[in-house]
C-alpha cells in the first residue's frame, strides 16, 4: 500500500513539475479569440472589384452558421465525435495514445488529439513534430481554451484554419479551390471529400492523390453512417460518386496583374507582413476601363501580328509507331501548357485542303479550323514581306503542329448564300444557326502599353503593361524607356510659345543641311514623307507633324532653352540629346509611357504638374482604413480657401466625398454629422469650418500656353495625323499627337480629354522596326480610340473656357500676319495678348539653309 501511495505521489509530483515547466511556454487561451489567420493581400479597383491576390495561402473565412451541417457532422464524426462532450481532451482516446507512446519507445504514430488540441497546431503555435513535449503543451492549452472559448468558437476557428492542400486554408477556401463554389453549394460526396483531406493535405487531396482521397472520403462516409448522420441510401449513393474535383484558380473580377504588381512594389517595404496580414488595397483603377484597356491592347497587338504573317507552329510533335498521335497523348501535353491572352494551346490532329481537326486546351471536343480561320497566315518573310496567298488549309497546317487558337464567339457559318434570298417557292431560306468559331493564332512578339489617368488628380484609371503578364512580366507602361518620336514635338512648341513664337509664326519647310567637320558627310534631315511644303505656320506644322519645321523651331528658340523648359512637364532630361534630334524626339531620348501621359496631362488640366499614382487606400484585416496617401491635385484656389467638412465630389469615382477622402494621410476621420453633446448634456455647437492643407499641384506652365497648345493638338484630331479619332469618336473635345521614330521602332499616340489622358505605345522589346508602313496613326491610334470609346461613354462634350490674356485675331494664312479687313482668305488664330503679330508680313527663310555646326544653345 505504502509503495502504491509513494508511486501515486511521485506521479502527481512529476505531473506538477511538468505543468510548472510547460505552463509558461503555453500562450493564453484568450489570444485565440482574436487570432489573425494568415490572409493574403487583396487588391481592388476603386469600385471594389478584385484584381489580384498575393500570398501563398488562400484563406476565405466563413462563419459557423454558414457552414453546412453535413460538413460539420463529417468533421466531428471523423475527427472528434465527442467534441461537444469533452472539456478539450478526450481522455479515453488519449489513454490509447499514451499506451502507444510507451509501446513505441517515446514516439506517437497516430493521434489522440481532439479538435481543440489541433487548433494551435494548425495556427502554427507549436511544432508539427509528434513528440511528448508538444502533446503536453496541446493538452494544457486545450484545457485553457475550453475555459475561455465556447465550443462553437473553437469549431469555427478550426474550420477556418485547417490546411486542405493546394494553398487552401479553411473549408471555404478549399471549396473554391477544388470545386469553384462555396461550401453551401457542395453535395454530400464533395463535403465528405473535403472533410477527409486534412489528414494528408498534400498527398491526400483529390488532385495529387485521387485514389487515396477516394478511400479517405469513403471512410468519412462510413463514420457518418455509423453515427447516424446519414442513412444507408445516402451512403451508397455518395460512396459510388466519382471525383468531381479540379483545380480552380482564385476568382478575380477583373484580372489585372500589371497594375497589381505596381501596388505590391509600392507597399512591400511598408508592411513586413504584406502577404499574410490580410491587407486590402483599394486602387484608383476603374474596373470597366481596366477591362477596356486590356481588351484594346490585345486586339491591337494581335491585329499587327496577323497583318505581318505567320511564323509557323510553336513545335512539331513526333509521330511514329512508338509515338502515335492520340487524343490522350495530346490532352496530356496541353494540360501542361498555359493559355496567354486568350490564345489557347492546341494540336492539329488531321488536316486536308478544306479544314483541320484540332484539339485545344480547355475545350472538351475537337474544333475545326477552316480556310477562313487560317487565311491570314501567309508566311512571314520580314516585317514588310509575306508569302503567297493561302488557298488551302494544308498549306499552313500539318498533323502534329503545336499551335495557338483564338475563340471568336458564335458566328453564322459562311455558306456563300444570302440567307435573305427566296427559294423557288418564294419561301425565305432559313439563316444558318451560329456555331462556335475559332481562328488560328500565334503569340505576338510585339508588345505595347496603355496607361490612362485623371489629369486633375493623377489617379491612374487603367494600365495595361503588355500582352499578358504570365507571358512577360516586364511592365512596358512603367519601365519601357523608348524614343517618343513626334509625340515630343508639343513640348518643343510649348517652349516656343513661351519664348514668343505664335501658332501663326511662319517657318520654312525645306531641306536643312548641317555641315560638321566631325562627320564624314553632311547631315540632311528630312520629313517622313520626303515632301516639303515651303512656308508653313506653326499650327499646321504640328498637326501635319513636319520634322523640318520642328528643327527650325528648335534652332530659333535654342535647345538650351527647351531643355530648361521641358522638366516642367515632369521629364528627366538626363538622356535627352543636345542637338536637333531633341526637336523630333529622337537620338538618345528615352521616356516611358507613364512619363508621356503625365506630361500630356499638363496640357489637359490647364498647366499643372500632377503625380501619377495608383493606391487610394489600404485597409487592415478588420476592414479599417489604415493608410491613405496624399497626392497633389489641380486646385487653383484651395491654398487660400477655408474648406467645410463636405468635400464635394470624389474626383476618381464621382461619388460624394469628404475633404479627408481627397487630402488626408493617416488622419482621423473628419466628422460630418452633429458633434457629441457637451458636458452639461446640451448639444454641442455646430462644427466649425475645417481648415485643411491640401497638396496643390505645381503650376508647370502658363495656363494660356496650355490652352493654346490644346487648341493646336485638337487640330491634330480634326485635320491631322489623328483624324481617324475624330471620325470614330465624333467629338471636338479631344486632343493628341501621334509619334513615330526612325524605321517605326517605336509608335505612339498620346491624347486626352479634360477628364481622361491616355498614352498608347507599340513596339518590339528588341527595338526592331515594325515595318515601313507602320506609324503611330495606324497601330497605337486604333487602340487609343477603342479605349477612349469606353472612357468617354456618357461623358458630355466639354471644352475649357478661353482664359484671360488669350486673344483671337484674323490672320493671313500665307504670312501669319494680321489680315486686312478685306482679305477673303483670312482665318482666325489665337495669341497670347503680348505676342499678337504686327500687320505686315514677315520674311521667310531661303528654301535651303546650310547651317554650320554651331552651338545651338
Amino acid at each position: 500500500m505504502w509503495l502504491a501511495l509513494s508511486g501515486l505521489c511521485a506521479a502527481v509530483l512529476s505531473l506538477a513539475g511538468v505543468y510548472l515547466y510547460l505552463d509558461p511556454q503555453v500562450p493564453k487561451a484568450e489570444t485565440y479569440r482574436h487570432v489573425r489567420l494568415e490572409t493574403p493581400l487583396r487588391v481592388y479597383t476603386a469600385d471594389e472589384q478584385l484584381i489580384a491576390e498575393f500570398g501563398e495561402r488562400r484563406v476565405i473565412p466563413v462563419a459557423l452558421p454558414d457552414v453546412p451541417d453535413l460538413f460539420i457532422r463529417a468533421l466531428l464524426d471523423t475527427e472528434d465525435k465527442r467534441f461537444y462532450e469533452h472539456s478539450g481532451v478526450d481522455f479515453w482516446t488519449l489513454t490509447k495514445s499514451a499506451l502507444e507512446l510507451v509501446w513505441n519507445m517515446g514516439e506517437i504514430t497516430r493521434g489522440g488529439s481532439t479538435i481543440t488540441m489541433q487548433v494551435p497546431r494548425n495556427i502554427g503555435t507549436f511544432s508539427l513534430d509528434q513528440v511528448f513535449i508538444r502533446k503536453f503543451k496541446e493538452i494544457l492549452l486545450a484545457l485553457k481554451m475550453e475555459r475561455e472559448l465556447s465550443k462553437d468558437e473553437i469549431l469555427e476557428l478550426y474550420i477556418n484554419a485547417i490546411p486542405f492542400g493546394k494553398g487552401a486554408y479553411g473549408a471555404q477556401a478549399a471549396a473554391y479551390t477544388y470545386y469553384g463554389k462555396p461550401l453551401s453549394d457542395l453535395s454530400l460526396p464533395q463535403l465528405a471529400m473535403l472533410a477527409g483531406i486534412p489528414q494528408a493535405p498534400t498527398a491526400g487531396n483529390p488532385i495529387n492523390g485521387p485514389e487515396r482521397a477516394i478511400d479517405r472520403r469513403n471512410l468519412v462516409l462510413r463514420r457518418m453512417l455509423e453515427q447516424n448522420s446519414i442513412d444507408q441510401a445516402a451512403f451508397d449513393a455518395a460512396s459510388r460518386a466519382p471525383i468531381t474535383a479540379s483545380l480552380h484558380g482564385r476568382d478575380l473580377d477583373v484580372p489585372a496583374a500589371f497594375p497589381a504588381e505596381w501596388v505590391r512594389r509600392e507597399l512591400v517595404s511598408r508592411y513586413s507582413d504584406l502577404y499574410t496580414g490580410g491587407y486590402e488595397v483599394v486602387t484608383t483603377l476603374r474596373s470597366d476601363l481596366q477591362r477596356a484597356a486590356d481588351t484594346a491592347l490585345r486586339k491591337g497587338l494581335l491585329d499587327y501580328d496577323r497583318d505581318h504573317g505567320y511564323r509557323g507552329p510553336e513545335d512539331q510533335l513526333t509521330i511514329d509507331e512508338e509515338n502515335p498521335l492520340t487524343e490522350d497523348r495530346v490532352r496530356g501535353l496541353l494540360a501542361t501548357m498555359t493559355t496567354y491572352g486568350g490564345l489557347a494551346p492546341a494540336v492539329v490532329m488531321s488536316v486536308d485542303a478544306e479544314a483541320a481537326r484540332v484539339i485545344a486546351a480547355g475545350n472538351p471536343t475537337p474544333i475545326t479550323l477552316d480556310l477562313d480561320a487560317v487565311r491570314w497566315a501567309r508566311t512571314l518573310i520580314d516585317q514588310d514581306t509575306r508569302g503567297p496567298v493561302i488557298r488551302a488549309v494544308n498549306e499552313v497546317l500539318t498533323a502534329g503542329d503545336l499551335i495557338r487558337v483564338q475563340y471568336r464567339g458564335k458566328l453564322a457559318p459562311q455558306t456563300g448564300e444570302d440567307p435573305t434570298d427566296a427559294g423557288s417557292d418564294d419561301t425565305p431560306v432559313a439563316a444558318a444557326e451560329p456555331v462556335d468559331t475559332w481562328r488560328l493564332a500565334q503569340l505576338p512578339e510585339i508588345q505595347g502599353a496603355v496607361v490612362s489617368l485623371h489629369p486633375g488628380t493623377g489617379a491612374v484609371l487603367a494600365l495595361a503593361g503588355g500582352f499578358d503578364f504570365g507571358m512577360n512580366q516586364y511592365n512596358h507602361a512603367l519601365q519601357a524607356a523608348r524614343q517618343p518620336g513626334s509625340g515630343f514635338k508639343p513640348f518643343v512648341y510649348s517652349a516656343a510659345l513661351d519664348a514668343g513664337v505664335t501658332p501663326a509664326s511662319i517657318f520654312m519647310d525645306a531641306p536643312l543641311v548641317f555641315d560638321d567637320q566631325n562627320l564624314e558627310s553632311e547631315y540632311r534631315p528630312d520629313n517622313d514623307n520626303n515632301r516639303y511644303n515651303g512656308p508653313t505656320r506653326l499650327r499646321e506644322a504640328l498637326y501635319r507633324s513636319i520634322n523640318l519645321v520642328s528643327m527650325r523651331v528648335l534652332l530659333e528658340v535654342g535647345a538650351g532653352r527647351i531643355l530648361d523648359y521641358v522638366p516642367r512637364f515632369g521629364f528627366d532630361t538626363a538622356t535627352f540629346p543636345r542637338n536637333t534630334q531633341l526637336a523630333i524626339g529622337g537620338g538618345t531620348m528615352a521616356v516611358t509611357p507613364i512619363d508621356m501621359v503625365t506630361a500630356y496631362s499638363v496640357f489637359a488640366n490647364g498647366g499643372w504638374l500632377i503625380q501619377p499614382h495608383i493606391i487610394r487606400s489600404v485597409r487592415n484585416l478588420e476592414g479599417e482604413e489604415i493608410y491613405r496617401p496624399r497626392y497633389p491635385i489641380v486646385c487653383e484656389e484651395c491654398e487660400e480657401e477655408t474648406l467645410a467638412a463636405d468635400g464635394g465630389t470624389d474626383l476618381i469615382t464621382g461619388e460624394p466625398a469628404t475633404l479627408e477622402d481627397l487630402f488626408a494621410d493617416d488622419a482621423p476621420a473628419i466628422p460630418t454629422d452633429a458633434a457629441p453633446v457637451g458636458g452639461n448634456g446640451d448639444p454641442a455647437p455646430p462644427l466649425p469650418e475645417i481648415v485643411l492643407r491640401p497638396l496643390p499641384a505645381t503650376r508647370a506652365i502658363d495656363p494660356r500656353n496650355a490652352w493654346v497648345m490644346s487648341s493646336m493638338l485638337r487640330d491634330v484630331i480634326r485635320r491631322g495625323t489623328g483624324i481617324r479619332a475624330r471620325r470614330a469618336l465624333a467629338r471636338g473635345d479631344i486632343a493628341g499627337k501621334t509619334g513615330t521614330t526612325n524605321d517605326a521602332a517605336d509608335t505612339w499616340f498620346n491624347g486626352y480629354h479634360p477628364d481622361v489622358a491616355t498614352t498608347v505605345w507599340v513596339g518590339f522589346p528588341n527595338h526592331q522596326a515594325l515595318g515601313a508602313a507602320e506609324y503611330g496613326s495606324n497601330r497605337p491610334l486604333p487602340i487609343w480610340i477603342e479605349y477612349m470609346q469606353a472612357a468617354l461613354d456618357g461623358v458630355p462634350e466639354t471644352l475649357p473656357d478661353q482664359p484671360p490674356g488669350v486673344v483671337t485675331r484674323k490672320i493671313d494664312p500665307a504670312t501669319g500676319m494680321l489680315a486686312n479687313a478685306g482679305n477673303p482668305d483670312a482665318i482666325f488664330e489665337y495669341f497670347l495678348e503680348e505676342h499678337v503679330p504686327a500687320g505686315e508680313a514677315q520674311p521667310v527663310e531661303d528654301p535651303e539653309d546650310v547651317l554650320k555646326a554651331v552651338d545651338i544653345f
